[in-house]
């Protein structure tokens, strides 16, 4: 049988190390195809709450950001539980500098590439986002542990019914 204590560290570790790809390969976009890609997200967000009917929108800067955050939001639950899942120490603390050193990374690939350039507020946002992860992670954890238990604790009812 699988066993995800021996596998589930090392599959962790290639998705953390795969989603940093992810991230890197949306910074070596040129400023035109990002510009792009916002663009479409941001129609497809307003055109969804128009039909909920719902007057805000979106506008090209806060489509940016948020993906910023939400890419970094997804590593910090990535590297957190990687870090977890290998018993290494403090992992709060190497999951917030693995998103500070993805972020610098991401922001120095953006040197290079045609209309696109470092921002150091995009770092902070980033970070940011990966330090909002590892509370989220925690929380789902607990509601899963808590679940267990109710479950648990209602089997063993049901059974000790005559």
């Amino acid at each position: 049988m699988w066993d995800f204590r021996k596998y589930g560290k090392w599959i962790l570790t290639v998705v953390a190390l795969l989603w940093c790809v992810v991230i890197w390969q949306f910074s070596l976009a040129p400023a035109s195809a990002s510009s792009a890609t916002s663009g479409t997200v941001r129609k497809f967000l307003n055109e969804t709450l128009a039909t909920a009917g719902i007057s805000f929108r979106f506008t090209h800067t806060m489509v940016r950001k948020i993906a910023h955050f939400t890419e970094f939001f997804i590593l910090g639950i990535l590297t957190h539980a990687t870090f977890r899942a290998h018993r290494a120490p403090y992992p709060p603390l190497l999951a917030v500098a693995a998103a500070l050193v993805v972020a610098t990374v991401d922001e120095c690939i953006q040197i290079f590439v045609p209309g696109r350039g470092p921002g150091v507020l995009d770092v902070l946002l980033d970070t940011a986002g990966g330090i909002v992860g590892m509370p989220t992670l925690w929380g789902v954890l607990a509601l899963a542990l808590y679940i267990k238990i109710k479950r648990t604790k209602n089997v063993k009812k049901i059974s000790k019914t005559p």
